[in-house]
């Protein structure tokens, strides 16, 4: 299966947002530093609120502060201008304002574009970064699917889910132990059969959809690969399973808690 999903645009903002203050606070230190006149290094900072106004607020927000922005330039500049006239300030108003412009503008552009590309692989992802495995989000439209198909054509399907509550691990054994799972659940179904993987309140939630699978069948199935998971985490896991038709109430307890873990990791697709 391919990689998932590693990033959205609420973290691709936040790492923007540190790398972005990090490199225009420490261009405006080394100006101090070595003695550059203190309105130019007043001037370097005003590039941080454009910068915070883009990134959170787009096109306008990055317009609106850099006319902020210029006026502040004009501002600290004024008492010299009254003294030696306008003339000699020209060039570095005009270079200026361009920069905070152009800063302000273009990057409000480019934010909307990368929160656009980011939403839209929200719409259409469907892998689990941990696992390799599907997400909630192809859980719910796969048993939506096999639930249609089963009023269609008079067919049964099984949908089995296994859960334990992981108790906390560092971040590389976590890796190594999901990836280790998603290898060994992709191994242990039929061609047919889809698994998804959900991560919520400190557990996982390992969901099997097994077409023409009645519930005697997932039942055995779910003993089997609980053991299997068991002997990997080594912690027990809970199973349960439903088979349609007959078990609506239980699938729709399950499809509930997966449109919530949706809801919870895309929430620029559902807002």
């Amino acid at each position: 299966m391919l990689a998932g999903r590693t990033i959205d645009y609420q973290r691709a903002r936040s790492l923007l947002l540190v790398a972005g203050l990090a490199i225009l606070a420490g261009i405006a230190l080394v100006m101090f530093v070595r003695r550059v006149d203190p309105v130019e290094v007043a001037a370097t900072l005003f590039f941080l609120p454009v910068f915070v106004s883009f990134l959170y607020w787009g096109f306008r927000g990055g317009l609106v502060a850099a006319l902020a922005a210029i006026a502040g330039y004009v501002t600290l500049r004024l008492p010299l201008i009254d003294i030696v006239g306008m003339e000699p300030f020209t060039g570095l108003i005009v270079t200026r304002s361009l920069g905070y412009l152009t800063f302000g503008t273009l990057g409000g552009w480019a934010v909307g574009q990368l929160r656009a590309s980011l939403t839209k692989l929200d719409l259409y992802d469907h892998i689990d970064s941990e696992t390799g495995l599907f997400n909630a989000r192809y859980a719910i439209e796969t048993i939506d699917l096999e639930r249609s198909r089963a009023q269609r054509y008079e067919k049964i399907f099984s949908v089995v889910a296994l859960e334990r509550s992981s108790g906390r691990l560092d971040r590389r054994t976590r890796e190594a132990l999901m990836k280790r799972l998603g290898t060994l659940l992709e191994s242990s179904v039929r061609t047919v059969d889809r698994v998804a993987h959900v991560a919520d309140d400190g557990g996982d939630l390992f969901v099997f959809i097994l077409p023409e699978t009645a519930a005697e069948g997932a039942e055995i199935f779910a003993r089997k690969v609980a053991a299997e998971l068991a002997e990997v985490t080594g912690e027990p896991w809970a199973a349960s399973t439903s088979t349609i038709p007959g078990d609506d109430v239980s699938l729709g307890g399950l499809m509930e808690r997966l449109r919530s873990d949706v809801a919870r990791d895309f929430p620029e697709a559902t807002g």
